[in-house]
């Protein structure tokens, strides 16, 4: 009996002909997936933007098993067809001009004292034995003075007031692009004589030389934009001259992230402080009040 090779049965004759037909075109269907599906490396040119500023936000976009890198002003993306396309319409979103912006800070001052006070002194003579006296006190310049004399004796009152104010107010402003850094300081140097004793295995050395102090006022900003809302991270700052003595010298700080529209001013912050001193000894007394409020405000308006 011959046994031949058997052959295998060909798909064609065991699948019915509107099988093959469904199969044809489910084929069809799906070679446009799967081209899409298929990876490849793109470079993308960026225009206004850098790459830190643009990675951070396309990275979440990127899909599985795909990269995105970039070098200079390339972005180099690898990915399916489909999403790069996504991406390169994010990144047409993204990188666009950055904005002008114009960065004011006012920084205000206002300062009030008062003070009031009375006394009496004098000298009355008893007899010639005797007398009592009452040495005059200070109770400020100005005011009020009576004196009555009767012989060699004689009494005088003086009683005055005084009121002081001053304000004080400065701003500085400078451009920045948004995200940028902006620095402004405007000031002097002021010299102050620095005097050392340095003591020695012998004698003792005096050496005075001059050093310089940097005092002034200004702020360092950098903005963020999103639509017509800018938030801040800002830090004004003011170290001016004071009136104690030379050399010495009234300091404000503040650090702080605020947010508001464009165009509208921020109060950032402020301070206030009030003394109140009372003074007094044998037939006078003086009192008073002094109070200073500081405040800072901010305002950010985009440059046409």
């Amino acid at each position: 009996m011959n046994q031949g090779h058997r052959q295998p049965a060909d798909a064609s004759h065991w699948l019915p002909s509107h099988c093959r037909r469904h199969l044809l075109w489910l084929l069809l269907l799906l070679l446009p997936a799967l081209a899409g599906a298929q990876q490849e490396m793109e470079m993308m040119t960026l225009r206004h933007r850098t790459l830190d500023q643009v990675l951070p936000a396309l990275q979440p976009l990127v899909e599985a098993g795909g990269t995105l890198s970039g070098m200079g002003d390339q972005l180099i993306v690898r990915a399916s067809r489909r999403n790069r396309d996504q991406i390169r319409q994010a990144l047409a979103a993204i990188d666009t001009p950055a904005r002008q912006l114009l960065i004011r800070v006012s920084q205000s001052r206002q300062a009030e004292s008062r003070a009031q006070g009375a006394a009496i002194a004098g000298r009355v003579v008893v007899d010639r034995y005797g007398q009592v006296a009452q040495p005059p006190a200070g109770v400020g310049t100005g005011g009020t003075r009576v004196e009555i004399r009767r012989g060699a004796s004689v009494v005088s009152g003086q009683a005055g007031a005084s009121r002081s104010a001053s304000n004080s107010d400065s701003t500085q402003m400078v451009q920045v692009i948004e995200g940028g850094r902006a620095l402004i300081h405007v000031g002097q140097s002021l010299p102050v004589p620095l005097r050392q004793i340095v003591v020695g295995p012998h004698a003792a050395v005096r050496n005075e030389t001059v050093v310089y102090r940097d005092l002034g006022q200004g702020f360092y900003a950098q903005p963020r934009l999103a639509g017509d809302r800018v938030t801040l991270e800002i830090s004004p700052y003011a170290d001016l001259p004071a009136q104690r003595g030379y050399g010495s010298s009234t300091t404000q700080r503040l650090s702080t992230t605020v947010s508001g529209r464009l165009g509208e001013w921020i109060e950032l912050g402020g301070s206030s402080q009030q003394a109140d001193f009372e003074r007094g000894g044998n037939l006078h007394a003086a009192g008073g009040q002094a109070s200073e409020r500081r405040s800072i405000w901010l305002q950010v308006e985009e440059v046409p």
